[in-house]
C-alpha cells in the first residue's frame, strides 16, 4: 500500500517539474535569440561606422568624398565581407557626405 501511495503523490511533482523545465527552456530561447539579433544590429552598425570612417579619411587626405565604396577598399584597405552585407553608398557630391547604408544580405 505504501507503494501505490508514492505513485500518486509523485506523478504532480513530475507534472510540475516539467512544466518547470519546459518553461526554462523557452526563456533560455527567447534570451539567446534576442542576443542573437542584438548581435547581428552591432555587427550591421560595426560595418558602416568602418565605412564612414573611411569616408571621412578620404576627405581628409584628398578634400573630396570617394566615388564608391569599391575606391574606399582599393586605397583605404576596407574590408567589407559582400557575402554577408550590402552596401548602398549615394555620392551627392564632391563636398558633400554621402548617404551610407548597410543591410544583411538575404541568403
Amino acid at each position: 500500500m505504501i507503494t501505490s501511495k508514492k505513485r500518486k503523490s509523485s506523478l504532480p511533482a513530475l507534472i510540475i517539474t516539467l512544466v518547470l523545465f519546459a518553461a526554462i527552456a523557452v526563456f533560455v530561447l527567447a534570451v539567446l535569440s534576442r542576443a542573437a539579433a542584438s548581435s547581428e544590429e552591432e555587427a550591421l552598425r560595426a560595418v558602416e561606422e568602418n565605412i564612414i570612417r573611411a569616408v571621412v579619411s578620404c576627405y581628409a587626405y584628398e578634400g573630396i568624398y570617394p566615388d564608391g565604396v569599391e575606391y574606399l577598399e582599393e586605397h583605404y584597405k576596407l574590408v567589407i565581407n559582400r557575402s554577408k552585407y550590402l552596401v548602398f553608398y549615394d555620392k551627392i557630391g564632391d563636398n558633400l557626405m554621402p548617404n551610407i547604408r548597410v543591410t544583411r544580405r538575404v541568403n
